[in-house]
């Protein structure tokens, strides 16, 4: 009896193995959720970012004396013998940094303001140099002539030579530096003939046509002079407005920009929330100009009035796109 029920039991388990499979069986229809789309704008980066003057970058080797043009016309002679390594090692290659500011945009951009511990400047140009090591020491100037630079510009009366530095707030003042030395250059030698012998007659220096000095240390560089406008003072108020929808800015660049001077300046945010430049020239010619950002949105504005005439000082704001800011800031200044 036991024998009959395991022949029949292996008999059905044959048989269902054989059998072909119904793959519908025990099968659940699984739900297949949506693709969801990422439509959520990309963070933008700070305006110092979308703004920065491009730096231009050079590799030099210190075995021999090196001559660096920047795409603006700068020039730059180095004389590696004259650098000090921090760690006291010599390098075989160092690199060195470059910025070229010879135009109000260039200056809006970096925030190069024309300013000297609150006396207004006319600029002349600007210029940024660093040098660091192959392996990123720092390197310090020893000499004289290490550093030689002259800038593309026609020498203008009353300029002065100024090493920039930034505040807490990242704009740019200037502080006159004597450590700048202008660097004149000689005619040469006159000559006569007397008794077949040459005899000097004279020796001066040569009229320089563009600024040409060495520095005794890296960083931010100027050309200026300061602006003394005879006329009545008065604050520039200025209003900016956003569309009505927008809440969230997060970064704001206010400035004045003169049309008749290389002269850039801050409008800064006064204890009642006005945007303000103090002691302007009234009546002169300006450009009043905010970039606005807030995390996914790019905002300008710009204006160009009087200073005095308070009914044009409000300035609507619209939404711009990176590359449309950099090309109408180079375009309009």
């Amino acid at each position: 009896m036991k024998n009959a029920v395991w022949y029949v039991m292996l008999t059905l388990l044959f048989f269902f193995s054989c059998a072909p499979m119904n793959r519908t069986i025990g099968m659940r229809q699984v739900y297949q959720y949506p693709e969801i789309k990422n439509n959520t704008k990309p963070l933008l980066p700070d305006l110092t970012k979308i703004l920065s003057v491009p730096l231009q970058s050079f590799t030099v080797d210190t075995h021999s004396d090196t001559i660096l043009y920047g795409i603006e016309g700068t020039i730059l002679f180095i004389n590696p013998v004259c650098l000090n390594f921090s760690s006291g090692v010599p390098q075989k290659k160092i690199t060195v940094e470059l910025k070229e500011l010879y135009t109000k945009a260039a200056l809006l951009k970096e925030r190069a303001y024309t300013i000297s511990n609150g006396r207004m400047l006319e600029s002349d140009g600007s210029i940024y140099v660093h040098a660091y090591a192959e392996n990123g020491e720092a390197i310090e100037i020893t000499c004289e002539n290490a550093l030689r630079i002259r800038l593309p510009r026609e020498v203008q009366e009353n300029m002065i030579y100024f090493q920039g530095k930034r505040n807490d707030k990242g704009n740019m003042n200037w502080e006159v530096d004597g450590s700048i030395a202008p660097i004149y250059e000689e005619t040469g030698y006159d000559f006569v003939a007397e008794e077949d012998e040459p005899i000097e007659i004279s020796q001066t220096e040569a009229v320089l046509h563009t600024y040409f000095f060495s520095i005794q240390k890296f960083g931010w560089i100027n050309c200026d002079r300061f602006y003394d406008d005879m006329r009545t003072k008065t604050d520039f108020i200025a209003t900016f407005r956003l569309p009505v929808s927008e809440k969230k800015v997060v970064q704001v660049h206010n400035y004045i920009v003169f049309d008749s001077l290389m002269s850039i300046i801050p409008l800064e945010n006064d204890l009642s929330g006005q945007w303000v430049c103090p002691n302007l020239p009234i009546g002169a010619a300006v450009t009043c100009i905010s970039i606005q950002k807030t995390d996914t949105h790019l905002y300008y504005g710009s204006k160009k009035t009087r200073v005095g005439d308070r009914e044009s000082s409000i300035i609507p704001l619209n939404e711009i796109k990176e590359a449309d800011l950099i090309k109408l800031l180079d375009l309009s200044l």
